[in-house]
C-alpha cells in the first residue's frame, strides 16, 4: 500500500475514496441477489479452472463424473450425522448407490446420447464404474476425483473467501431468499 491509499474495510475500491461506506446499509433483495451471484459465480469459475488444470479432462466430463459421484453419496450428505461420520475417511465403492444414465442426463439438464457416449468414455478409463444399480464415481479412480484431499483444500479455500467477501459487502448468510418473480 503506498502512503495515499488507506486499508479498506468496506469492501470498495481504494482508488475511489467517494465511494460511501456500505457497513451499516441495508441491501434490498435485488442488491443481495446481484452480489451473491457474481461472487458464486466467481467461486464455480475459479473451482472448474482449478479442476481443468488438475485434470485432463474436458468440463463437460468433469462435471458428469462429479455430478454421478455426489449422486451416489446424496444419501450420506444429507444427513448431517451420517455426513460427519464420513467425513475422516473416503467412502468405498460399496456404500455408493448407483444412478442411471437417463438420470444424470436429467439432473444435469444433457441430452440423453452425449450422456451415453461420455458416461461410456469414462467407464472405459475405469473413472466410473458400472453395476446392477448404475454408475458409480470409483473411490479409487485414477483420476482421483472425488477423492483427493488438494481439491477439497482448494475448494474450502474458495468457499471461505467467499463467505469472507459476502460478509465484507453486507451480505448476511441467514435463512431469508430473494422473491422470485
Amino acid at each position: 500500500m503506498t502512503k495515499t491509499q488507506h486499508k479498506d474495510t468496506t469492501g470498495g475500491d481504494p482508488e475511489l475514496p467517494d465511494q460511501k461506506d456500505i457497513s451499516d446499509a441495508a441491501l434490498n433483495d435485488t442488491e443481495r441477489a446481484k452480489i451473491i451471484y457474481r461472487l458464486t459465480l466467481r467461486l464455480m469459475l475459479t473451482v472448474l479452472g482449478e479442476a481443468m488444470r488438475k485434470t485432463p479432462l474436458d468440463p463437460i466430463d468433469h462435471i458428469l463424473a462429479l455430478g454421478i459421484g455426489s449422486a451416489n453419496l446424496s444419501h450420506i450428505d444429507s444427513n448431517p450425522e451420517l455426513c460427519r461420520q464420513h467425513a475422516p475417511g473416503i467412502e468405498p465403492d460399496a456404500r455408493r448407490r448407483g444412478i442411471s444414465r437417463g438420470g444424470i442426463a436429467r439432473a444435469l439438464h444433457m441430452p440423453a446420447e452425449t450422456v451415453r457416449r461420455r458416461l461410456n468414455a469414462l467407464i472405459e478409463a475405469q473413472v466410473l464404474v458400472e453395476r446392477n444399480d448404475g454408475l458409480v464415481l470409483a473411490a479409487d479412480n485414477p483420476l482421483r476425483l472425488g477423492s483427493n484431499q488438494e481439491s477439497w483444500l482448494f475448494i474450502t479455500h474458495q468457499f471461505e473467501r467467499l463467505v469472507r467477501d459476502l460478509k465484507a459487502r453486507g451480505v448476511s448468510l441467514d435463512d431469508r431468499s430473494p422473491s422470485v418473480s
